[in-house]
């Protein structure tokens, strides 16, 4: 076996799992492939839920940390989570878990502890979910291999992982976890990733930037160039130039699922929520309940949709949603108005046509929204903030394109993601259901929409860890 939990080197001729490893093992082998946050919370719930005492667990992971990922590997203080603390635990049904923590943390450093609804740092947010992952570790429940998975197969008795070390780990379950996925590169554009060293490296204070895309991320970049002291001009360019709302301290509101019009076509569904946060801004309340009352009915919603239904809104109704609904922190509102006010920031509403590197910097075209011209603008730094990639086709991860590969899973709807099922099983390309490898997190959104934020993931690491509870139960009487 070489280096425990299942560890066997491939054959040169033939790639299957072999079965008579896992019918060896004593106790049943769970891999989660990814360790950013989605996967250390997936093993804190698995591990709460009791599988640990009965499986073996292993998070596949490349990097030396769990828990940070791409969210929340920034170190800039400016660069707050856009949920409320109290909405942040990593468990749904203990409110307390992170305010405990931060506590501890505040008695140890002789820091202030932020109010449950107060936006905590991403960064800070980050030590909290490495805290999560470096307890699993020390207690036992889980297992860190430092290994990329870069190709898996599903036979009836397991499910064989080949890692980029060229061993391959057999498993009686497989959770794939990776969160979000790097977007490709503009095609045929000259622009920096954010939260890359290169994004904002040697930046003359007084170089002009162009940011394209207008959501919370430009926001964060914004921030950043304001902290270095950046004196040069911000241009953001989105199709439609909108920027995202703020929070505010708002009563909380709940829709009984019955209210909930399921399955209406999007125009009714649009006239509805528009009457519904009309009414409550009516009522001396405010526009932000009513959609923060549709957010638990959001994935049934969307699965009633027909592909056509999804289509238009993702198309034309998906910006506007999205200002609504992913909120920036009150603090931030003002420091980005302030950037606006002071005319370092210039918001334009169009298309970005060409970039290309000359010898001063990066020479940009664009088009500003209805209108034929094409106008020239010549920055120092192009900044792609576009967010999510909107085909999971153009993956650079190297296990989700073997799958699509291979047939073993199928784009979400959309193109967005991997396909799943309601029980966030795999779905292959044939429309089969997995019974061996499971999706949540990111890169189910196509399939479960809201599912990139916290307080969605923990919800369905719940209960994807009850299901797993209940199938390694009745495997065991089997």
């Amino acid at each position: 076996m070489g280096l425990n939990f299942g560890y066997s080197r491939p054959s040169p001729t033939k790639f299957a799992p072999a079965a008579d490893d896992v019918r060896a093992r004593k106790r049943p082998l769970l891999v989660i492939v990814g360790g950013g946050a989605t996967g250390v919370l997936a093993a804190a719930h698995l591990e709460r839920a009791g599988v640990a005492k009965t499986a073996d667990l292993v998070i596949l992971e490349p990097r030396a940390d769990l828990g940070r990922g791409l969210a929340y590997s920034t170190s800039d203080p400016s660069h707050l989570l856009n949920v409320r603390v109290a909405n942040m635990s990593a468990f749904a049904d203990d409110d307390g878990h992170l305010i405990r923590w931060l506590r501890r943390k505040a008695g140890d450093e002789d820091l202030a502890v932020p109010s449950g609804q107060a936006f905590l740092a991403r960064g800070v947010y980050g030590e909290y979910v490495v805290d999560i992952a470096r307890g699993l570790v020390e207690r036992g429940a889980v297992r860190h291999i430092r290994a990329r998975c870069v190709g898996l197969r599903e036979s009836p008795d397991a499910v064989a992982l080949t890692l980029d070390s060229g061993e391959t780990l057999v498993a009686t379950q497989a959770l794939i976890a990776t969160g979000n996925d790097a977007k490709p590169a503009l095609p045929g554009i000259d622009s920096s990733r954010p939260w890359t060293r290169e994004a904002l490296a040697d930046l003359p204070h007084e170089a002009g930037v162009m940011i394209v895309g207008s959501g919370l991320t430009m926001v964060d970049m914004a921030l950043s160039l304001r902290r270095r002291g950046h004196e040069g001009k911000i241009h953001v360019l989105s199709r439609r130039g909108l920027m995202p709302n703020a929070h505010r301290a708002v009563a909380a509101h709940a829709f009984a699922p019955e209210q909930i019009p399921v399955g209406a076509p999007l125009t009714a569904l649009l006239r509805w929520l528009v009457g519904e946060a009309s009414k409550l801004a009516r009522e001396d309340g405010d526009w932000r309940s009513a959609i923060d009352a549709v957010r638990p009915h959001t994935t049934r919603l969307w699965r009633a949709m027909s592909l056509e239904q999804r289509r238009r809104f993702y198309r034309h109704l998906r910006p506007y949603w999205d200002v609504h609904r992913h909120r920036m922190a009150p603090e931030i509102e003002q420091w980005f108005d302030q950037l606006i006010r002071d005319g370092q920031v210039e918001r334009i509403a169009g298309r970005l046509v060409s970039a290309r590197s000359t010898a001063d910097g990066i020479a940009v075209e664009f088009r500003r929204r209805g209108e034929l011209t094409v106008e020239a603008l010549e920055v120092a730094r192009l900044i792609d903030c576009t967010g999510l990639t909107d085909d999971i086709a153009e993956s650079s991860n190297p296990l989700i394109r073997a799958l699509l590969e291979t047939g073993a899973a199928r784009p979400g709807p959309l193109g967005l993601g991997l396909d799943v099922d309601e029980a966030f099983a795999l779905v292959d390309a044939r429309g089969r259901s997995s019974p061996r490898l499971s999706v949540i997190g990111p890169l189910s959104r196509g399939a479960h929409w809201e599912c990139i934020a916290i307080p969605d993931i923990r919800r369905h690491c719940q209960d994807f860890s009850a299901a797993m509870v209940n199938a390694l139960a009745a495997a065991a009487v089997a």
